[in-house]
């Protein structure tokens, strides 16, 4: 049996594992690893600013804990003290880290693209991810909303195709868009996708019943 056009053979494996029986593939593809990181070119230039701030943090912190030339004493108290002082550059280790994560996530998002297969079938769209273990992500017919495509200068596409209500920590909702990000193909993901909603419009007009 062939691969999918444009899947890995892990994609390939993992999506025809998901089919249901009578299911059929109108549409698979990856979405581009380029296009993915660069959404995430603004938290990654955060990330450059957040992490330059503890290092330099704790460059100072230990300029001044460790070569300050903090005096000795025998008091077991001020032991204590100088201590605790030695180890207060590493409070900033936390926020070093977290500004690494940052600077890198373009990196791991473009790397998650490409164990991702976004498709259509004559049942659903859904989002297959491979890694430790599939996830798969289903939308039905009856979820599509309205159609949107943005067409990139790389030949790619983003399409979304459904929301959400997420209620916040603070108790307010927002919606939030889903899509597939960057696919090849972009028209024949639409023209699947426009063929999947008219299922939901036949199933529910009377007219159609034979």
């Amino acid at each position: 049996m062939s691969t999918l056009a444009g899947l890995t053979p892990e994609l390939d494996a993992a999506v025809r594992n998901e089919l249901r029986e009578g299911e059929e593939l109108w549409y698979a593809g990856m979405p581009s690893p380029s296009r993915m990181g660069r959404k995430m070119w603004p938290i990654a230039l955060f990330g450059l600013f957040f992490g330059g701030f503890a290092a330099f943090w704790m460059t100072m912190a230990a300029a001044g804990a460790w070569f300050g030339g903090m005096q000795s004493s025998d008091d077991a108290g001020s032991k204590v003290a100088a201590g605790v002082f030695m180890l207060f550059p590493l409070f900033g280790l936390p926020f070093l880290l977290v500004g690494l994560a940052m600077i890198s996530s373009p990196f791991w998002v473009g790397r998650k693209a490409r164990r991702t297969a976004c498709c259509v079938t004559n049942q659903r769209a859904m989002q297959v991810a491979c890694g430790r273990s599939v996830k798969v992500q289903s939308w039905s017919a009856q979820d599509l909303d309205g159609i949107s495509k943005t067409l990139h200068p790389d030949g790619t596409g983003s399409l979304m195709f459904a929301s959400s209500l997420v209620r916040g920590a603070k108790g307010r909702t927002r919606s939030v868009a889903h899509g597939f990000y960057g696919v090849p193909d972009p028209r024949g993901c639409e023209e699947a996708l426009l063929a999947l909603k008219a299922t939901s419009r036949s199933a529910s007009d009377p007219r159609t019943e034979a």
